[in-house]
């Protein structure tokens, strides 16, 4: 099970472990949701860096960051590259039809790891492929798993991780608590930095989860403490550049954000490519 090892380390690495919806939704939850205070934010005369428009205010922290989130609500697909424990790129479509593919390394070696909609897939090595009869993605599908099937107890934390991961949900989140932290260049960009200290258990009742893996979710998560500090570089536009992410079980870790809305989804494999674990146990 070393593959799943890997994408876990991989998923909450990057971060992504910082706001919840509904498992299996292709939205936000109600109170999650940032279209409403972030459109608001949006619509106003100041840019949603936080620096002033013509004739406007300049944001404050808050409101550059709801600002934000309403950007990135319609973007919805980004290109990614992660860097800090896990090193990666990834192309993540946060806008139904949901897909997340993350290409990273196990231990010298090539992984891939792929999500759409609720299955996940990890692309797998030559000796697994040659077990599994020349196949090279292994299909974890937590309807499936949730039934008896193996690897339940993986499947189902990463189909949560998964609807943890949009941005304009992680920014509506730190709102809140968010101050600015002064201006700098980022991947070429002119950008204004906010940091929010977020507290654990504010994230967690956020999340729907049942009430026994909410307390272990929680406990994992305060191991590193009783808050996660979720940093963001937003530009001009009011599109977040960067993403930085410590307090986790897993570390820090940053992701750079390009190719705003220009992502399309990532296609399931073709059944002639998948396996289950199953399979590889019938054997």
């Amino acid at each position: 099970m070393r593959a799943l090892r890997t994408v876990a380390a991989a998923c909450l690495a990057a971060g992504l472990l910082t706001a919840c919806s509904s498992s299996g939704s292709s939205s936000t939850t109600a109170d999650s949701k940032p279209s409403t205070g972030a459109s608001a934010a949006a619509s106003g005369t100041a840019s949603a860096d936080g620096s002033a428009g013509k004739g406007g205010a300049k944001l404050g922290a808050k409101e550059a960051l709801l600002a934000s989130a309403a950007v990135m609500e319609k973007a919805g697909s980004a290109k990614l590259t992660v860097s800090g424990g896990t090193e990666g790129t990834g192309e993540f479509v946060w806008k139904a039809p949901k897909s997340f593919l993350l290409n990273t390394k196990s231990d010298g070696e090539d992984a891939k790891v792929l999500f759409v909609g609720d299955v996940m897939y990890v692309g797998v090595g030559a000796d697994m492929a040659d077990a599994a009869g020349g196949k090279t993605w292994m299909k974890i599908d937590p309807k499936a798993t949730a039934q008896g099937a193996p690897g339940g107890s993986d499947a189902g934390g990463f189909a949560t991780t998964m609807e943890l991961m949009d941005p304009a949900v992680q920014l509506a989140v730190a709102a809140p608590t968010a101050t600015e932290a002064g201006t700098e260049s980022v991947a070429g960009q002119s950008t204004t930095h906010y940091r929010s200290d977020v507290p654990v258990d504010a994230l967690v009742e956020k999340m729907q989860l049942a009430a026994e893996l909410k307390t272990q979710v929680l406990a994992e998560l305060k191991k590193k403490g009783s808050t996660v500090t979720t940093e963001f570089w937003i530009n001009a536009k009011g599109e977040v550049v960067q993403q930085s992410s410590s307090g986790l079980s897993t570390g820090a870790a940053k992701i750079v954000f390009s190719s705003l809305g220009s992502v399309q989804p990532t296609k399931a494999p073709a059944d002639s490519e998948v396996f289950s674990l199953t399979d590889l146990l019938k054997q």
